[in-house]
């Protein structure tokens, strides 16, 4: 009559323990950090063909400008943007907005003066950012071709030195277009 039942527990496991959930977890939380990384490598591989893309389109607008005012062709060679009297080398000819417009000479100067803006704040405007960052730009007639002009537009941006002990950093590395045409 006094008869006792016994349950026996069963063997099989309910739920999960402690260590695996923390085992899951650092395997999503190493997930997560692999895919941030793969964004910050994407994103800074976008930037630097930015830059590339815009330095390609300021060589080509300089060459642009040579074309349209052949006649003063030699007056664009040993530009440098870098150069401590640009700003005053190239300052505003002011014939932009008048009414008989700009010589040729003046075009030159205008030109050279807005193609430098790409570079640095020739307008002392007070929110100025420069199109490529350190950036700078020249051009260099070639001496037995008078029509073969090579502009090289320069900039600045981290990239990864891989050390010869095995180890890398990022640093600032200069890159550079340069193009090389005959204006005729």
């Amino acid at each position: 009559m006094n008869k006792r039942t016994y349950k026996r527990c069963g063997s099989g496991q309910a739920g999960f323990t402690l260590i695996e959930v923390v085992i899951a977890a650092l395997v999503l939380a190493i997930g997560i950090l692999g895919i941030a990384g793969m964004q910050l490598v994407s994103f800074q591989t976008n930037q630097g063909a930015y830059f590339r893309s815009q330095a390609t389109y300021i060589a080509a607008d300089m060459l642009d400008r040579i074309r349209l005012n052949a006649d003063q062709m030699a007056s664009y060679n040993g530009v440098d943007t870098d150069a401590p009297n640009f700003l005053t080398t190239y300052a505003d000819p002011a014939c932009a907005t008048s009414a008989s417009g700009c010589t040729q000479a003046q075009r030159v100067i205008q030109d050279v003066r807005e193609w430098g803006s790409h570079f640095q704040d020739v307008f002392s405007s007070t929110d100025y950012q420069p199109v490529l960052p350190n950036g700078r730009g020249q051009i260099t007639q070639d001496g037995t071709t008078p029509e073969q002009f090579t502009i090289t537009v320069s900039w600045q941006e981290r990239d990864w030195n891989t050390a010869a002990s095995g180890g890398a950093n990022r640093e600032l590395r200069t890159q550079q277009v340069v193009l090389t045409a005959e204006v005729q």
